[in-house]
């Protein structure tokens, strides 16, 4: 074989080896898929939320806790004036065995059962207790307790620490909530309401003031280390606001909040319930 045949052999294997098919395109490579998923809940139980609201809510949260796949570690956060609160309930599954023998796969499909078992009925009940009992205690709360983005200014924190505890899980991100801030010392230590004023003109004053309060007094995520570096999916899940707030001004509030946490707007997907893309796998491994 002459040198010259030799190279272009080379450089032939190099081009096959990088590009996607005859036309030449790079293929990116697949990303891995990760070993599970961590889910992240915040419930909105506050007093602008109705009985039969926060019924459905509970309900809708305890669906999500059954559905998600069993090795799921979850963890339910309350949204009040407080900004850095524990969680009020969390579930961390056992860890799964590996199949190394035949007779693994007996064991492995007993402990998923058992698992499951547990979530649906002993874990069901502890984290509806919980939720009954954050329910309780926050409606007997007086004055303006809706502080959301209060939450938000410690997100970064609480995602990250969870990102670095299961670095090969995937991080999503629930918000139960009419979204509707009302709190008397919000994220820049000012009062914050996000219900429509009565007139129009002091509705776009009070918007346009509220988006420089948040450019100006709301953190900046690095960009390397944002919700999106991160691989956070953010799911935004509305119990109710058509009363209060137009839900295209919502949007555009809450969307400059995300965007300084380095979220895009079509990063947040607005839902009206549990749909199946909340415990779908995804790009994560099944058991």
């Amino acid at each position: 074989m002459t040198k010259t045949l030799l190279i272009s052999l080379c450089i032939a294997l190099v081009a096959s080896s990088r590009c996607g098919g005859g036309n030449g395109e790079i293929k990116p490579p697949t990303p891995p898929k990760k070993k599970g998923i961590v889910a992240i809940v915040y419930s909105d139980l506050t007093k602008s939320i109705d009985e039969n609201i926060a019924n459905r809510q509970k309900e809708n949260i305890g669906e999500l806790f059954k559905r998600l796949p069993v090795n799921t570690k979850f963890f339910l956060y309350s949204i009040d004036r407080a900004t850095n609160k524990p969680d009020i309930y969390k579930f961390t599954p056992p860890t799964f065995i590996k199949i190394r023998v035949e007779s693994d796969r007996d064991r492995l499909k007993k402990q998923i059962e058992d698992t499951q078992t547990n979530k649906e009925t002993t874990e069901f009940d502890n984290l509806n207790r919980s939720l009954n009992s954050y329910y309780s205690s926050i409606t007997n709360q007086k004055g303006p307790v809706s502080c959301i983005a209060n939450k938000l200014t410690t997100l970064l924190d609480t995602i990250g620490n969870k990102n670095n505890s299961f670095p090969e899980h995937e991080l999503r991100l629930f918000f139960y909530s009419d979204m509707i801030e009302q709190c008397q010392s919000s994220f820049d230590g000012k009062p914050a309401n996000l219900e429509k004023h009565a007139n129009d003109k002091e509705e776009a004053k009070y918007l346009q003031d509220l988006q420089q309060r948040i450019e100006q007094n709301f953190g900046q995520a690095a960009p390397d280390k944002n919700l999106k570096s991160m691989g956070t999916k953010v799911y935004i899940v509305l119990t109710s606001q058509d009363d209060k707030q137009n839900l295209n001004t919502l949007k555009t509030i809450w969307n400059a909040f995300f965007k300084r946490l380095g979220l895009d707007p079509e990063d947040l997907v607005w839902a009206n319930g549990n749909e199946e893309v909340f415990w779908e796998a995804g790009q994560v491994e099944s058991l």
